[in-house]
């Protein structure tokens, strides 16, 4: 299998089981991918206006709707679900220092 390298390790495991699989090909539409920078960028965001620490993980929905999903999205409703707080306060720490601002 493919390694994938990201800062969110839980969405880059090193193989996928049948179910997890078959959910993904029965119910998903499209998968578009993120930038590590992108996801850093969403935990600043996270952080300074939901006033929550989560992992890079639960920045990815956030980091896909402000990037490759703004246009196909935009003026709709859109729910995210953000879970995920995984992550040492010294990480954290790093990360809210690395995210430059977005909105």
């Amino acid at each position: 299998g493919v390694k994938v390298s990201t800062i969110a390790d839980s969405l880059g495991p090193p193989l996928h089981l049948p179910l997890s699989f078959a959910l993904v090909r029965d119910y998903v539409d499209e998968i578009v991918t993120v930038s590590d920078q992108a996801m850093i960028d969403g935990i600043g965001l996270i952080a300074r206006d939901l006033k929550l620490a989560v992992e890079p993980a639960p920045a990815a929905g956030v980091a896909a709707l402000l990037g490759p999903l703004r246009r196909a999205l935009a003026g709709k409703r859109v729910g995210l679900v953000i879970c995920g707080a995984n992550i040492d306060p010294v990480t954290f720490g790093r990360y809210l220092a690395a995210a430059r601002p977005v909105s």
